[in-house]
């Protein structure tokens, strides 16, 4: 592990080879966590995504002052900040009306209006300690991420516990996290200048 500094920001980073060989990608994404992690107990992080790759240090190196400032501008808007969520998904029934296609299609209408109700119901429990709520529908359910401040974590678990969950319906808690959804657009997608 190797640290390039740029103007007051630090990056982490390390020498592979090119290409990762498919035995080893899994030790080195859990690898790769396990950083971000021990990181994240010290200071805010900005990670980037699993595989990020230059060419060079020299490459790295143009890309970290091209974007410094609007890093730095992130993680100190979010450094007292971490991301927790909240999963919330319906299980396949095996014994789902598949009558017909119209049965199906109200079915699964009363699952994502329950999905939503509930998704709802954490917002508004949260609306006095988290700094901000995201929700993003995915093919099971909905992920909820909320921005809430270090050492606030047992906070959000009891205001989301709070809340019952539909029948039908399983939910997730996970946490805490480096902030990432909460990162403005470029840093979440930064693009390398072209030289």
């Amino acid at each position: 592990m190797q640290v390039l500094e740029s103007g007051g920001l630090n990056l982490l980073w390390s020498e592979v080879e090119w290409p990762l060989s498919s035995e080893s990608i899994q030790n080195d994404a859990v690898e790769f966590h396990r950083v971000i992690t021990h990181v994240f107990s010290q200071t805010a992080v900005a990670p980037f995504r699993l595989l990020t790759v230059f060419d060079d240090v020299q490459a790295l190196a143009s890309f970290a002052a091209s974007v410094q400032n609007d890093f730095l501008a992130d993680l100190e808007r979010l450094k007292n900040m971490v991301q927790m969520e909240c999963v919330i998904y319906f299980k396949p029934v095996r014994d789902a009306d598949r009558s017909s296609g119209q049965a199906y299609l109200r079915q699964k209408a009363e699952v994502r209006r329950s999905i939503d109700e509930y998704s709802n119901a954490v917002r508004d429990s949260l609306a006095s300690l988290a700094r901000d709520v995201r929700i993003r529908e995915v093919n099971t359910g909905s992920r909820i991420f909320c921005l809430v401040g270090r050492g606030e974590e047992a906070l959000f678990r009891s205001h989301v516990e709070g809340i019952a969950v539909p029948a039908g319906l399983e939910r997730r808690l996970s946490g805490p996290w480096p902030p990432a959804e909460f990162l403005s657009d470029f840093v979440k997608t930064p693009t390398p200048t072209p030289e």
